[in-house]
């Protein structure tokens, strides 16, 4: 059911959620998220444009631009940008995916990240619920792999550890799952646009 800014979804479907600041957002994001489509075999993915991140120390960019922005580069039907935790007043991920749960009782959810975010995701306010409500599937990036693999959230899950094979089915496995994925990257950052000028002029 589709409605105040909540996106569609039927049945029991399998959804990813990509969350982040996209500011700006890149062709990265889009690939990460084709491959995820692919890998863990779901039916859509849904890009979650945050209003801020609280362990950032400057704000992004305005939000509607970074909406804009962020429709105008996807090209795909089953990518969807929400600003729903704007609209919720929502700030930290994990009351972001209680509220999902809640509304869509049915649907799948796997939480996407990359390597660079698991290296830190103990940071992360109420990750530990995070790791045991939903899956999490883990998207390689460049020069992230071993400080990854050697995380606090990977040593505090590794009993929970999937292998890679596994990736088709894990939207549908109970929490706390998660795997790694050594998915081919693009070495492209939305910092490095920051910084070169290009975003913010």
């Amino acid at each position: 059911m589709a409605r105040q800014g909540w996106p569609r979804a039927e049945g029991r479907m399998t959804v990813g959620l990509l969350g982040g600041s996209f500011d700006p957002p890149h062709s990265g994001h889009v690939h990460i998220s084709r491959e995820a489509l692919k890998r863990l075999r779901l039916n859509a993915i849904w890009w979650l444009v945050t209003p801020g991140n609280p362990l950032k120390r400057d704000a992004p960019a305005d939000l509607q631009r970074r909406m804009a922005a962020a429709r105008g580069l996807v090209q795909h039907p089953r990518i969807h940008v929400s600003d729903l935790e704007a609209r919720l007043g929502l700030t930290y991920t994990a009351e972001t995916i209680d509220a999902l749960r809640r509304h869509y009782p049915d649907v799948h959810f796997v939480w996407l990240m990359g390597a660079d975010n698991l290296a830190q995701f103990h940071r992360w306010q109420n990750w530990r619920a995070i790791m045991e409500t939903v899956p999490v599937a883990v998207m390689a990036r460049p020069g992230e792999r071993i400080s990854a693999r050697t995380s606090t959230a990977a040593q505090c899950y590794s009993f929970a550890k999937l292998p890679a094979a596994a990736a088709p089915v894990l939207a549908r496995r109970a929490a706390p799952s998660w795997c790694f994925l050594n998915v081919p990257m693009r070495d492209i950052s939305s910092s490095e646009i920051r910084r070169s000028g290009a975003w913010r002029a």
